[in-house]
């Protein structure tokens, strides 16, 4: 008899979480009854296998409408869990983490946390999700990391217990990404890729710190001139990351391409991939670039990054240099400050830029990452990773 799962997530559009969804649900063995419930499912992006059941409840920035989409949203979930028997609800983010704790049934209910929770909720409404982790969290009969940090975080900053926690990382589909890598761009893009490119993949949001990239880029053209950067995201700060590069004068060298169904054949073009974020869960990027051929230069910020590119490292080391790792080249987290565009470089932004220049200048230590990428991928490939997946969904 197969066993019934649920994966719960607001959308399988534009998010590395969604994409993690997407490989799980066309991984899973067929002896898993799999359904993927989403708060709207009028538009996919990626490809699934399961049913998908809608919820169709959207709602706005508004206070009153957010809460009446929680609450008619436990209401729903529950009905499904139990109309549909389901043994297992595995959620993902924020929010569907929070409702399908609070529509609790008799079958299991399972979380997965994607990113630093700590660093995660410190505007806005954060202060009311840090409490509700704390009260609801040891609720879960299960809490799925994706870094050994993550896990760290939820221990010492919500006095989760360690052992409803396990980690598991992001699967990275090596040979899906090098099939999709070999497709041709596009003839509109050609032009831009027979240059050095640099190229940085995630929604525009301050968690990204893309504006610190592009700052960073100036000084990079400065030195290789004919240096490209391109940007694949969409986003809030879409308009003020375009009109920062046009203030420093580069905006015919800084190309916004937007939410590129396969991104892959863009790193694959690309020389050096630049990671800018300010805090992460993971970072599925950062194999994807190496699934592709592709040097990193990321930030050492918290979580992810040190745990792919030198992890035999302290997760707590904080580097305040360029550190050439292990798997690639890590520099210090900038500091998340919006700056003129006329401000000089911080140091931080001035080590990103510094390392990505040495990186595409020297050849010998691009080929030296470039030929260790296969022994890091087998960490993290697809069919480990759902292997440990297969046993949460059957235990």
């Amino acid at each position: 008899m197969k066993n019934k799962v649920a994966f719960m997530i607001p959308t399988l559009t534009n998010g590395g979480a969604e994409r993690v969804v997407s490989n799980l649900s066309c991984g899973l063995s067929d002896n898993i009854d799999s359904k993927i419930i989403l708060y709207n499912g009028n538009k996919i992006d990626y490809p699934y296998k399961g049913e998908i059941i809608d919820l169709n409840i959207t709602t706005s920035s508004n206070p009153v409408s957010k809460l009446k989409a929680l609450f008619k949203r436990i209401y729903r979930l529950k009905k499904i869990k139990k109309e549909n028997n389901m043994e297992k609800t595995i959620s993902f983010l924020d929010n569907p983490n929070i409702v399908n704790l609070l529509s609790r049934g008799k079958g299991e209910t399972i979380i997965s946390v994607r990113n630093l929770k700590s660093n995660h909720f410190n505007e806005g409404y954060g202060w009311g999700y840090k409490r509700l982790i704390k009260l609801l969290y040891n609720k879960a009969d299960k809490i799925i990391v994706l870094s050994r940090m993550v896990k760290l975080d939820l221990v010492e900053n919500f006095n989760i217990d360690a052992n409803r926690i396990e980690v598991i990382y992001n699967p990275c589909d090596v040979e899906k990404i090098n099939r999709l890598a070999n497709e041709d761009l596009e003839r509109e893009y050609k032009e831009i890729f027979k240059n050095p490119v640099i190229i940085n993949i995630g929604r525009l949001t301050k968690q990204k710190g893309q504006w610190h990239l592009i700052r960073a880029f100036s000084k990079i053209k400065k030195e290789i001139p004919n240096a490209k950067l391109v940007i694949l995201g969409q986003g809030e700060l879409e308009d003020y990351l375009k009109e920062l590069a046009n203030n420093l004068g580069l905006i015919d060298d800084v190309h916004f391409l937007g939410f590129q169904k396969n991104p892959f054949k863009f790193i694959k073009n690309s020389t050096v991939f630049a990671f800018s974020s300010l805090y992460e869960g993971f970072g599925n990027v950062i194999t994807e670039a190496m699934a592709c051929g592709i040097p990193v230069v990321s930030t050492d910020c918290k979580a992810g990054p040190r745990e792919i590119l030198a992890p035999n490292t302290d997760i707590r080391k904080s580097t305040k240099a360029i550190e050439y790792a292990k798997y690639g080249i890590l520099v210090p987290v900038c500091d998340g400050v919006k700056y003129n565009y006329n401000d000089s470089l911080t140091t931080n932004e001035e080590y990103l830029s510094q390392a990505v220049i040495d990186l595409i200048k020297n050849r010998d230590i691009m080929n030296i990452y470039i030929n260790l990428f296969e022994e890091r991928l087998n960490d993290f490939k697809i069919k480990k990773i759902i292997n440990e997946w297969v046993d949460i969904c059957n235990n």
